[in-house]
């Protein structure tokens, strides 16, 4: 059996940087503690003392593992996340000297830019996609892999559909503490993996997200997840799918045996699509307690909804608000001016649309695209995955920062969001 250490590398206290629950790490760990491995989660939220006492990476692992969640910060005026990924592996490799363990990347940001992550910091080997079946692979004969420079694509897991997936409550904890308040803290939690079957352009979701079967988790494992999460003192759950509602029957499902929990004070939210969402499913949204709906339309201009791939239109998001409003639903949606062929007519249809239909709080507004690998912008722009690393927007007009301001109600322009659009457009025009 190996001696595996799995380092949260998003925990790294870095500008711009919201360190969240490992809950992909965990998904590893528990696989590889579930095989009969020794294996220690090295969190900096947790074991803040870690960061500068490396001498937990000197015990002798056989293999440690890095997963990277981000690449970009939060705040756009904060610079990229990379270099501090590099500063640390640089620390640990002077630490562990010439007896070296197995060096192993991973993780959501790790498998968008892969193969430049691979040799910018220097893996022996990296994971795209799910890791646990490949992790398992890969601790069987660490030798196999030592300096192979080279990725794995990541497997199904077969134990997702079996295993109940429980978390240390010291982990747990520290996340509470982080918050101040036990309100603050939100988990994630998977239901399904199965590949998105939207075609936004911008997104890389079914890229990274590995072999899969479509599998969907058993509602029974979900309940006993949930309640290991409010036992723990945590109140708020996010639901990691691409689009929680996008196998209707089988959301429905879900948010039944969320309600048939005895859960007090527990909340939710996910990311949705405006269809397929009827009456019941928002009434059962209701009795479920949900935090928010969130949406992505991206643009209420129906030229531009098509152009980025939405597999809906601005008729599907009024008749969404609707049931929303009626159901008495919290609403979050996600608008991001700058796509391809934005203008100011659509700058101008979409503000009307905002101004007329939403609430202050219910809007979520950014400007400008972040080019990701295999995506079809990627396409568009000719640009191979090496020159993706650091942050590239998708060309827009330098106009449409005053066509948004000039166009949206001034109730959706505080002062945070005014300056997070001007970072935005510093950095696209950078």
């Amino acid at each position: 059996m190996a001696r595996v250490a799995l380092v949260n590398l998003a925990s790294l206290p870095m500008p711009g940087n919201d360190p969240i629950f490992p809950i992909g790490l965990r998904c590893v760990q528990d696989a590889l503690d579930r095989a009969g491995h020794q294996t220690r989660l090295v969190d900096f939220v947790e074991s803040p003392a870690a960061l500068d006492d490396l001498s937990w990476a000197a015990e002798g692992w056989d293999v440690i593992g890095f997963t990277i969640r981000n690449i970009d910060p939060l705040d756009l005026a904060c610079d990229g996340h990379v270099e501090h990924y590099q500063a640390f592996l640089d620390r640990i490799r002077h630490t562990v000297g010439a007896a070296a363990p197995l060096l192993v990347g991973g993780g959501p940001g790790y498998s968008l830019f892969a193969d430049a992550l691979l040799r910018r910091l220097g893996f022996d080997v990296g994971v795209v996609g799910p890791g646990e079946q490949s992790m398992l692979e890969i601790v069987a004969d660490p030798d196999a892999h030592r300096g192979s420079g080279r990725n794995v694509d990541g497997k199904r897991y077969p134990d997702f559909l079996g295993n109940v997936l429980t978390h240390p409550r010291s982990l747990m904890s520290a996340y509470v503490d982080r918050q101040g308040q036990v309100e603050g803290t939100m988990i994630g939690v998977e239901t399904r993996r199965k590949t998105c079957y939207q075609g936004c352009v911008y997104c890389p979701y079914a890229y990274i997200s590995g072999q899969n079967q479509g599998d969907l988790k058993p509602v029974d494992l979900i309940a006993a997840e949930l309640h290991t999460i409010h036992r723990s003192g945590i109140r708020r759950v996010f639901f990691t799918d691409g689009i929680f509602n996008s196998e209707l029957k089988y959301a429905k499902e879900v948010v039944r045996t969320i309600i048939g929990q005895d859960l007090p004070g527990l909340t939710w939210s996910a990311y949705f699509t405006p269809k397929p969402f009827d009456d019941e499913f928002a009434a059962l949204l209701r009795r479920s307690d949900v935090e928010f709906v969130v949406v992505s339309p991206d643009s209420l201009d129906d030229r531009m909804m098509k152009v980025l791939g939405k597999s809906f239109d601005t008729r599907h998001v009024t008749r969404f608000i609707e049931r929303c409003q009626r159901h008495e639903l919290g609403i979050r949606m996600n608008i991001v001016f700058g796509g391809p062929g934005e203008s100011r007519e659509s700058v101008r249809a979409t503000a009307r649309y905002v101004n007329a239909n939403l609430a202050t709080e219910e809007l979520v507004m950014n400007l400008g695209y972040r080019v990701l690998p295999e995506t079809a912008l990627a396409r568009q722009l000719s640009l191979a995955d090496d020159d993706l690393l650091d942050p590239t927007f998708y060309p827009f007009d330098p106009d449409l920062f005053s066509w948004v301001i000039e166009e949206l109600d001034t109730r959706f322009m505080s002062t945070r969001v005014l300056l997070n659009l001007m970072a935005a457009r510093a950095r696209a025009a950078g």
